[in-house]
């Protein structure tokens, strides 16, 4: 079951991909071909920057920066940051946020903090990371822990609060060491929400570390690359490194989700 689930996506996805790839071809190819050439001109020219470059553009940019080492290096930088991000965020979260669905007190003392960061935008933060932290990795790895441990934090929560009462009272009634209850039957309620979180935290963590690579661009990383892209401007630099980081979200996102098909097969069966 979890393999064709897992053929299944790869089929839709790598579908979707082409028929991205066919549409760009067709805009930037055929699009020369079909229009006027003034009009062609006007649309895909901006002040003589071709903004959609044709796939020879693009094979050229690509093999030069994999030469170069550019994007390789920009790859293990911003995939480093990442993990880390939420490896540290993850590890923040998930047992803060059993603990508050575990101990009443726990949630007193930490929820309006966790309140005001919940709504508070994680970019907001960078600045005032740059000024405690200074320039370098931690910044970027410290926003991304922070994004990531308020979605799994949220998670667990809800996810340990979603245990059946019925399994809860019958533990009790059964005299279940409160240990076994926790073990036995909360985490693995918590499981599946606090994996779902973690694939939205992860998702977001792209994100963060990309625009915060942007706002303080450092070579090696895809943020640098894009904003080389745009200094200079070189669209196909620019091109590259947004199929880079598509690539990599949706590889990153296909393992968390292949780790929550494999953990919750428990529910499947007994559904069925």
């Amino acid at each position: 079951m979890v393999a064709r689930f897992g053929s299944t996506r790869l089929r839709r996805t790598l579908l979707a991909l082409l028929a991205l790839a066919v549409f760009y071809g067709v805009a930037s190819e055929i699009g020369s071909r079909v229009l006027p050439r003034r009009v062609w001109v006007a649309v895909h020219y901006v002040e003589g920057v071709e903004l959609l470059p044709p796939y020879a553009s693009l094979a050229e940019e690509a093999v030069f920066l994999v030469r170069s080492g550019i994007l390789g290096g920009g790859v293990l930088v911003t995939g480093g940051r990442v993990l880390l991000g939420v490896a540290a965020g993850a590890l923040v979260g998930i047992p803060l946020g059993l603990a508050m669905a575990l101990r009443a007190r726990v949630e007193f003392l930490a929820e309006p903090w966790v309140v005001f960061f919940r709504f508070t935008p994680a970019l907001a933060l960078l600045p005032l990371y740059v000024l405690w932290f200074g320039l370098g990795e931690l910044p970027k790895i410290l926003l991304v822990a922070t994004g990531v441990a308020i979605v799994t934090l949220q998670g667990a929560f809800e996810g340990a609060r979603s245990a059946a009462a019925v399994h809860l009272h019958a533990a009790a009634a059964l005299g279940t060491p409160p240990s076994m209850v926790v073990r036995r039957i909360i985490l693995p309620a918590a499981v599946p929400a606090v994996l779902s979180s973690l694939r939205i935290a992860t998702a977001l963590a792209w994100v963060t570390v990309v625009v915060a690579e942007l706002i303080k661009p450092t070579m090696p990383s895809l943020g640098y690359l894009l904003a080389l892209g745009g200094a200079y401007p070189r669209v196909p630099t620019i091109v590259l490194a947004i199929a880079t980081i598509g690539v990599l979200v949706l590889v990153s996102d296909g393992i968390v989700l292949g780790t929550y098909r494999r953990s919750t097969r428990w529910m499947r069966r007994r559904v069925a």
